[in-house]
């Protein structure tokens, strides 16, 4: 991945339609990335919103140009980015983090960060990326969301915005170097990945408790419940529950 360049904002309505007006205009290359302390529609997973105070958290989108990714490897690219979001929590905040499948991380059972990407697809290639992240940092009121928390809720201490920040680009970097290295990537997914010693799943409306066997670099769970042998599934047949 070449070179970042960091442009920041006050607001927009989402990093990533800022990323998008900025590659209709020819202004953003791969490797820079859009910053900012506002976000007016901001997006998460499944057209979900993403809720955050003025200034107080890491909201930011990335342009990725893939040298050669096929469209049957586009989960690869959501591993290489949970697993940088993942390194960057963990290096200001000394509690169990987890990649929660498909697009969270959590952090004592509770989100602290979230992923959102939109891949533009030319023939069976990936033509780029648009990575848009959330990460909590120094909120600590998360209005009608008892599930969210932040690293200055869990270490109680302020954190610079921009040390995340270069943190985050910094690990981008690493695993983008290797995301040709899909047993590599795929491992160290697996490896950090919530569910393994036990969680909830809701499957066409009823809830279950089980484990998560393993995901696949295609993005497809394999999952036992208490009440059924070990299943295939993808994000759209099953939600994940935390506490």
């Amino acid at each position: 991945m070449s070179a970042s360049k960091i442009i920041k904002v006050n607001a927009t309505r989402s990093t990533n339609d800022k990323v998008k007006m900025l590659i209709k205009s020819k202004k953003i290359l791969s490797g820079d990335i859009i910053v900012a302390k506002y976000q007016y529609k901001g997006r998460g997973q499944l057209m979900n919103k993403w809720h955050s105070s003025y200034g107080k958290n890491l909201l930011c989108s990335i342009l990725y140009k893939p040298l050669d990714v096929n469209i049957d490897r586009t989960f690869c690219i959501n591993q290489a980015v949970s697993l940088a979001v993942l390194k960057t929590i963990r290096k200001f905040n000394n509690q169990t983090s987890l990649i929660k499948w498909p697009n969270d991380i959590l952090s004592v059972n509770k989100k602290i960060a979230g992923i959102l990407i939109e891949n533009s697809l030319n023939s069976n290639k990936i033509t780029h990326s648009i990575i848009g992240i959330g990460i909590n940092i120094n909120q600590v009121f998360f209005k009608s969301l008892p599930k969210a928390t932040s690293i200055k809720k869990i270490s109680n201490k302020n954190i610079v915005i921009d040390r995340v920040l270069y943190e985050l680009i910094d690990n981008y970097k690493y695993y983008f170097n290797r995301i040709n290295e899909i047993k590599y990537i795929n491992d160290k997914y697996n490896q950090n990945i919530f569910g393994k010693e036990g969680c909830r799943f809701v499957i066409k409306g009823k809830e279950y408790k089980g484990k998560i066997i393993s995901i696949s670099n295609t993005g497809i769970i394999k999952f036992k419940t208490d009440s059924k042998e070990i299943e295939d599934c993808d994000s759209r047949k099953i939600k994940l529950l935390y506490d």
